[in-house]
């Protein structure tokens, strides 16, 4: 009986136990850029072709009373649409500025993507925002090749 119980100690002491799982590489995103300044600007954007700032109707942009600038959230939810619209290609970080005016001063991008740059010009260029100079920057992701299908939670 000694034996046995020795035995069965010694066995349970011994056992060791692996939680074995798949774990997923996260890309981390590269450092933000420290201002809208240290992406290139997109080359002819060419806003010239829309009406003068102030004659402009008043875009999405607009905030609740007390902070009535709310073009960081309207440019991030714009970047997005135009993403999922160009077929998530667009790649590394973007970022959109707004003049003093209130009306779309510049794109920046360290990898143009001409479909996706010209949805966000059409789509921001010709409103007005309720806006001092701002700008949102995002990061889209490296080596983007298409949205992603959803199938559901099995796969």
């Amino acid at each position: 009986m000694k034996h046995s119980l020795l035995l069965a100690l010694v066995v349970l002491g011994c056992s060791r136990q692996a939680d074995i799982y798949d774990q997923h590489e996260e890309l981390i995103p590269p450092p933000m850029p420290n201002d809208a300044g240290d992406l290139p600007s997109v080359p002819n954007l060419d806003l010239e072709e829309f009406p003068e700032c102030a004659t402009r109707p008043e875009g999405e942009c607009r905030g609740v009373n007390d902070f009535p600038c709310a073009f960081i959230d309207y440019a991030e939810d714009v970047i997005e649409q135009c993403f999922q619209a160009t077929e998530c290609t667009a790649d590394g970080w973007v970022s959109v500025t707004l003049g003093a005016d209130g009306c779309l001063s510049d794109i920046g991008m360290e990898s143009v993507d001409e479909a996706f740059v010209k949805c966000l010009r059409d789509t921001i260029a010709p409103i007005n925002c309720p806006c001092d100079e701002t700008t949102a920057t995002v990061f889209l992701g490296v080596h983007n090749d298409g949205c992603r299908v959803d199938t559901g939670p099995d796969g």
